[in-house]
């Protein structure tokens, strides 16, 4: 059956032309002049290879940030009023913990030793923490920690319960049951996003511990910068891998399709220079390589690959029919260019769409994948050809060729089944289809930072241990506004108060910290022991407390940390578990709410900080996400069209190319897969991906009409099948691992983000190679619209070729 088709080929030369080539002279260019091609391709890739070592990182992780949005202009206005008071936390335990005053000794060591680091601006413990308290008949700043006599020792527990509650910050200093001591470490504002001073403290840190803790005390050291550095680590192990696995996966494929070391080196040689001119690319425009661009690594070696794949099988197939290996490439070239620009193009589309996105590192992805599919287009269509040309003939046994092999038998046998079983194809693929897009409702997002690495990571444990064994540590910043120095008012204090008790009555919250509780102490320690009067017994007691805090250089400064200089702004810091079955979201909309409910209409509420700003961004992330798909299909479906020269087939092309897209939204909702800053995009990239079998699938159907008018469509739709389907599947194969390679990342949104693509993709495949012929061959009326637009193309070109003959003539 190939024979004769390409037995058909060879005796209607101007229609396989007027097929396969739009600008024949242009393609043979490219082959006969392919040494001076491959000398340019040598400068340009030595010219971008100088400046991949400059290729950076992003350790500030503001690509993952759109600044435009108010969540984050609320946060520059907090961050200018109140600081950014970014803590690491040490946790450490043993069995004795503060009860033991060798436990208490090493921590002031370690205090003093930390506070001796030139890169540290300030550090917190309960050795150098000062309280105002009364000390017989004295009143004054006493430290926490008392002399004892076999050393430091804890307050009596009554008393230290009062500190404690006077200081909310002591939840992060000593746990419930005293075994596990907390330190607070503040970095200086200018080494915060430099990755070798993190490495460097961290060291220092552990040193400190090592040398004064006893044996057998366990310690964490968690923080922003810490959790920074290990997102910029694993985004360059993540690419490094996912690229290596890549190319791996499509080496493994290709000695199978090919069947020859010799073309399997080639096509990983095309692989390894398209991925390098995309490295000196993202150095030249100062990309940086974090959550999203890595994965460009991997994507590119794959949509390389496809082209090869047709290349190479369309060559071979061409060279057993014409002798001269010239002739033989120039053909595959024009058989392919079409198709394949087509196919590079819809790519390009699915993954440039994602620059409607707001958020940097989704624009930065959408933008370096799709010029590095059209530079990897460029090169194959190059490269391959350049170097096939020098090569001797694949002269192999026919049941051993890239023709030929187990996959051959399988895709027959399947042939068999589908034009068996059409109808009931149609019917599981309509099936499956309606199915997923029935979870498309249950799709969730949840944007925190924390749970974008996997459990099983470093940094995730080392947080639950120390939320396990101390307190939570996650925080967002609940704003109060109101009017100029309200917050001396005892009525609007009262409110707050009872903010206070609402808020720690959410699961969510662990605990507040704001200048309520310190307050509610001096009131205490201040008033006559024999008669204590409430905090809002009388309204003059706030201001006069308030006043008494600021007459010191210390009280001064721990009130401008809740409350600006015209007391119309307050501070409460609102500590909350990290809980996966509660998105970050939902829990700051019910501080939110719960805020504004309570202080109503004394001051209106507003959550932010750094978990807020990410997470606020959802909204955007689900309008992006439909603005992304929505846009590359109208793209693709223009391109499809033009490719098909068809609206009725180029919107044909969109059937096998829904199931895939409702494998994104199936699996997000049926399977609790949350919507983020790397699932957002997976629906465009899914049918940019997809839809290329599609178009090479039609295309073959379309030449096979036109070329053998007297078949009927079901002989068109087989003979296609076979020319096709293993080059798609071989590819889909390829894709399909490419994005299981993915689940080795530790970033779980990746993680994810590999499902859905494979998936995706596997239905794809389904789509392809079942549904798409099942359909046809099931429907008389689309077998008539196909045939009949076919020939009506046909005339019109038949019409055009008078035309030229006349007008030649005369």
């Amino acid at each position: 059956m190939q024979q004769a088709s390409e037995n058909g080929n060879q005796g209607n030369n101007n229609l396989t032309d007027k097929l396969d080539l739009s600008n024949k002279n242009f393609l043979d260019f490219i082959v006969n002049q392919r040494r001076i091609l491959l000398i340019i391709i040598t400068l340009i890739t030595l010219f971008l290879a100088w400046f991949v070592p400059s290729l950076h990182t992003d350790p500030t992780l503001e690509s993952g940030i759109d600044k435009s949005t108010e969540a984050y202009q609320e946060y520059r206005r907090f961050a200018k009023t109140f600081g950014n008071e970014e803590f690491v936390l040490v946790a450490m335990k043993n069995t004795t913990g503060a009860t033991d005053p060798r436990m208490l000794e090493a921590l002031a060591k370690i205090t003093q030793s930390l506070e001796s680091l030139d890169k540290i601006e300030e550090v917190v413990s309960l050795s150098n923490i000062k309280l105002f308290q009364q000390k017989g008949d004295l009143f004054g700043n006493y430290p926490v920690l008392q002399a004892g006599g076999n050393g430091p020792q804890l307050p009596e527990p009554s008393q230290f319960e009062a500190i404690k509650k006077a200081l909310p910050i002591t939840d992060l200093l000593i746990s419930e049951d005293l075994k596990t001591i907390g330190i607070l470490v503040r970095i200086q504002e200018r080494w915060k996003f430099d990755l070798n001073a993190a490495k460097q403290i961290y060291q220092e840190i552990v040193r400190a511990i090592e040398r004064n803790v006893p044996s057998g005390t366990e310690y964490r050291i968690i923080g922003p910068p810490f959790i920074r550095q290990a997102i910029v680590r694993y985004n360059v192990q993540t690419g490094i891998i996912f690229g290596i696995l890549c190319m791996l996966i499509g080496t493994v494929v290709s000695v199978y399709v090919f069947r020859s070391v010799r073309v399997t080196a080639i096509t990983n040689v095309i692989l390894g220079i398209c991925v390098l001119w995309i490295l000196g690319l993202m150095a030249l425009l100062k990309i940086p390589l974090n959550s999203t661009t890595v994965l460009s690594f991997g994507f590119i070696p794959i949509t390389t690959v496809e082209i090869v794949i047709h290349m190479v099988v369309r060559y071979h197939f061409f060279h057993r029919e014409t002798p001269d290996r010239d002739g033989a490439i120039k053909k595959a070239v024009r058989w392919l260019a079409r198709p394949c620009l087509i196919c590079t193009c819809t790519t390009a589309v699915g993954f440039g769409t994602l620059m409607v996105s707001s958020i940097p590192m989704v624009k930065q992805l959408g933008f370096i994948m799709s010029v590095g599919v059209l530079i990897s287009y460029s090169l194959a269509m190059v490269l391959t050809p350049a170097f096939f040309v020098r090569m001797k003939a694949m002269e192999t046994p026919e049941n051993t060729t890239v023709l030929r092999g187990w996959l051959d038998g399988f895709l027959g046998k399947l042939e068999t089944s589908i034009f068996s079983h059409y109808k009931v194809y149609v019917a599981i693929g309509l099936g499956i289809t309606a199915f997923l897009l029935a979870g498309a409702p249950l799709i969730k997002s949840d944007t925190q930072i924390l749970r974008m690495l996997s459990e099983k990571t470093k940094e995730v444990q080392d947080i639950n241990f120390v939320e396990k064994n101390l307190t939570a540590v996650n925080s967002v910043e609940l704003v109060l506004k109101s009017n100029h120095s309200d917050f001396k008012s005892s009525t609007v204090w009262e409110k707050v108060a009872e903010l206070d008790k609402a808020l720690k009555q959410l699961p969510e919250v662990s605990d507040t910290d704001s200048l309520l509780p310190l307050l509610e102490y001096l009131n205490d320690t201040l008033s006559d022991s024999g008669a204590k009067a409430g905090l809002f017994s009388n309204p003059a007691k706030v201001p006069q407390i308030l006043s008494l805090i600021t007459m010191s250089p210390g009280g001064t400064r721990i009130t401008r940390r809740f409350i600006n200089e015209d007391y119309d702004l307050q501070r409460i810091s609102v500590r909350i578990w990290n809980l996966p079955d509660h998105p970050i979201g939902d829990t700051i909309d019910k501080i939110e709410a719960l805020a504004n409910s309570v202080m109503n209409p004394v001051a209106t509420a507003v959550v932010t900080g750094d978990l807020a700003v990410v997470a606020k961004q959802t909204s955007e992330l689900i309008n992006d996400q439909i603005k992304s798909m929505f846009l590359a299909v109208a793209i693709i479906t223009g391109l499809m069209i033009f490719q098909m020269n068809s609206v009725t087939l180029g919107l044909l092309c969109l059937i096998p190319n829904v199931p895939p897209l409702a494998a994104v939204f199936g699996i997000m909702g049926w399977f609790g897969v949350s919507l983020d800053a790397v699932t957002i995009f997976a629906a465009s990239v899914a049918i940019g991906l997809a839809v290329d079998n599609t178009i090479h699938y039609l295309a073959q159907l379309k030449r096979e009409i036109m070329m053998n008018q007297g078949d009927s469509v079901e002989d068109s739709v087989a003979r296609s099948y076979r020319l096709t389907a293993k080059q798609i599947s071989s590819w889909s194969t390829i894709t399909m691992l490419g994005f299981l390679a993915l689940v080795v990342s530790p970033f779980r949104p990746v993680v994810h983000f590999g499902i859905l693509g494979c998936t995706s993709i596997l239905l794809g495949l389904y789509g392809d190679l079942i549904f798409l012929q099942s359909l046809i061959l099931a429907s008389p009326r689309v077998k008539r619209v196909i045939k009949r637009l076919i020939e009506k193309e046909m005339a019109a070109q038949d019409n055009n070729s008078v035309q030229e003959s006349r007008s030649k003539s005369r």
